[in-house]
């Protein structure tokens, strides 16, 4: 059985597709930084924004967060992790292999005017979003204090990068296998009752890790900003698929995190039902990485 590869359809239909990856790094067996060439979203990209790409022609959209650009060689990097059949295919294009479709940038900057001391807690593959975020704040010269939390030593991903950006970093695992045991709440939660006062909390990962850590900020009155990254399609909000209800003074409200976010007030999100819906595809996606998995070593075995 033959299978053709993203890579081999990519140069077989190279006149057509842009987006060249011109460089590839594995930072840990399932989470792949890659850095297309991308001139037109490099110049405009800014912090928090993200991109929407497809594989091949006939392969789905996914929303990647830009986790950095590079204006003057025209590239911009992103981070994923190995969790469905579209991550398989892309971690199987190589350095040199070309992507179908990569538009951008989308969503909204995050803010940064008037914020001089900020506090950055990220969680996992999360953190790859959290980063340009510290160090747009450490470019604009804010006082940054960055926690990062993993599950294990063998998932801290990007500590040097946080480390450069960073006034103070602690880096948190739930095993204790690296940094402290713990998750990112604790240090937080520390630093709050020992009266640390931030402009703004800004917080990036997991949804149930972004809903205690708002909790946890609730407690000192603290503001916070979390960063939404539910199911995309368009980017355009027309599709509806990343909806997401916020509680106002004036009442619910249903908004689209592609147009009306990424970020958002911590206190106002409904982290229930994002939670609920996001789990809804959880079966289908597990599936369709192990049939996309078992494709490629049938290829590879052939």
């Amino acid at each position: 059985m033959y299978l053709e590869s993203p890579f081999s359809i990519c140069i077989r239909r190279k006149e057509q597709i842009m987006y060249k990856i011109v460089r590839r790094k594995v930072l840990r067996p399932t989470v792949i930084q890659l850095e297309v060439e991308a001139p037109l979203v490099a110049r405009k990209a800014k912090p928090g924004q993200f991109i929407i790409l497809r594989v091949d022609e006939e392969g789905e959209r996914i929303p990647l967060t830009v986790a950095g650009v590079n204006p003057d060689e025209g590239t911009v990097k992103i981070i994923f992790q190995v969790v469905g059949a579209t991550t398989e295919m892309l971690k199987h294009v190589p350095e040199g292999g070309y992507i179908q479709d990569f538009v951008g940038p989308l969503g909204n900057a995050t803010e940064t005017e008037g914020i001089n001391k900020v506090c950055i807690v990220g969680g996992g593959v999360g953190c790859a979003i959290a980063m340009p975020v510290a160090q747009e704040f450490h470019r604009l010269g804010a006082d940054v204090t960055s926690i990062i939390g993993f599950r294990s030593e063998d998932l801290v991903i990007l500590e040097d990068e946080f480390n450069e950006c960073s006034n103070k970093l602690i880096v948190m695992t739930d095993d204790g296998t690296y940094g402290r045991q713990g998750n990112v709440t604790v240090p937080l939660d520390e630093m709050l009752s020992a009266g640390e006062k931030f402009d703004m909390i800004i917080t990036i990962g997991p949804l149930v890790m972004m809903k205690f850590v708002t909790l946890t900020a609730k407690k000192y009155d603290a503001p916070i900003t979390v960063s939404m990254s539910p199911i995309m399609i368009d980017g355009t909000g027309m599709c509806g698929g990343c909806r997401l209800t916020v509680h106002t003074e004036e009442g619910d409200k249903m908004k689209f995190a592609c147009v009306d976010g990424p970020d958002f007030n911590g206190y106002e999100v409904d982290f229930d039902e994002a939670i609920s819906r996001g789990r809804m595809y959880f079966d289908y996606e597990r599936h369709a990485h192990e049939e996309t998995c078992n494709l490629y070593k049938m290829a590879e075995n052939a």
